[in-house]
């Protein structure tokens, strides 16, 4: 069979995989993670080893939750592999496009964007493994830099709707997809569409729902507030030899959390509680992980400091 006809059918199953119910699409996708995923203990083994193995004949996805430094991240990821096995595109873009995920016949091996369990492209992954990792932010920072961000990108699609907006109103717009609990719907599959309205789980069962997919089905993850320790920790795990960055994509406003009224500040952690149980795992896990590595205080702040040199190298100019 050629590529065309080939990719043809796979554009009738992308069309086909989204005619399912919402709880079939991710069992499958999850399914599909627990087979090819390599699991944080791989990892820790794999770091000890010098010189460090590559990842060569395993994918990569890096799975960017919005707001939460991942475009900063897309960069470095694309920095650390070879261009040409690199790709970079938003679901539900990519499923328009599913011919763009193949080159020479073959899929390319590192994906990033913003992705959502249910998506049909963990389906055509034609690698053995896959490492897989994300980061996350606390909820309520981040419910208040997506704001910003909104209020003031005129190219967004929600801008409109945002761009008068108070915060309070905001939080509770039925169009802010973002919201309730943005970051544990999407790893969970029901955040697109509006698919956690119709789930029967309760929020315990929902965190503990997502605890287990952050563990279990992801390689490795980050947590914004940490994430320079993230960086090392993805030189020792994934190889990376480039973790210099300046950041990117911030909001051009920000809003002043101490102007923020109380009630507010409470009415986003009361309707972001999956979050913010999710985070509070998160936290611990990640510190416990970084442990594991060896990766100290101090360690991450001879790495800022180096980082710190390299902005100001790339930064000469504008003295």
């Amino acid at each position: 069979m050629g590529l065309k006809q080939q990719l043809s059918l796979d554009v009738n199953k992308a069309r086909e995989w989204y005619e399912l119910p919402v709880a079939e699409r991710n069992a499958r996708n999850n399914a599909l993670i627990d087979e090819k995923i390599l699991q944080w203990k791989f990892m820790v083994r794999r770091s000890r080893k010098k010189p460090l193995p590559g990842l060569a004949g395993f994918h990569v996805v890096f799975f960017h939750i919005p707001k939460t430094g991942g475009t900063t991240l897309d960069y470095l990821t694309a920095k650390n592999y070879r261009i040409d096995y690199v790709y970079q595109v938003n679901a539900p873009a990519m499923d328009e496009h599913i011919t763009g995920l193949f080159k020479n016949q073959k899929m390319f091996r590192t994906l990033m964007g913003h992705y959502e369990l249910n998506d049909y492209f963990y389906q055509l992954l034609d690698r053995k493994k896959m490492a897989h990792f994300t980061m996350l932010r606390e909820p309520v920072s981040r419910v208040i830099s997506y704001y910003d961000y909104l209020r003031t990108s005129e190219n967004h699609p929600k801008h409109d709707i945002a761009k008068d907006m108070s915060l309070e109103e905001f939080i509770q717009h039925p169009e802010i997809d973002e919201m309730p609990n943005g970051q544990a719907h999407r790893i969970l599959g029901l955040l697109r569409k509006g698919a956690w309205l119709h789930d029967k789980r309760s929020e315990d069962e929902l965190l503990a729902d997502a605890k287990h997919q952050l563990e279990h089905r992801f390689s490795l993850f980050g947590l914004t507030e940490m994430y320079d320790a993230f960086l090392v920790m993805a030189q020792r795990c994934l190889g990376w030899q480039d973790v210099f960055y300046q950041r990117m994509n911030a909001s051009r406003e920000k809003t002043d959390k101490s102007t923020i009224p109380a009630a507010v500040m409470d009415k986003i952690k009361t309707i972001n509680a999956v979050d913010v149980g999710l985070y509070d795992f998160a936290k611990e896990l990640f510190q416990q992980r970084a442990e594991q590595l060896g990766i100290t205080e101090d360690k991450v702040a001879r790495y800022r400091d180096s980082n710190r040199e390299y902005v100001q190298l790339l930064d000469w100019h504008q003295e």
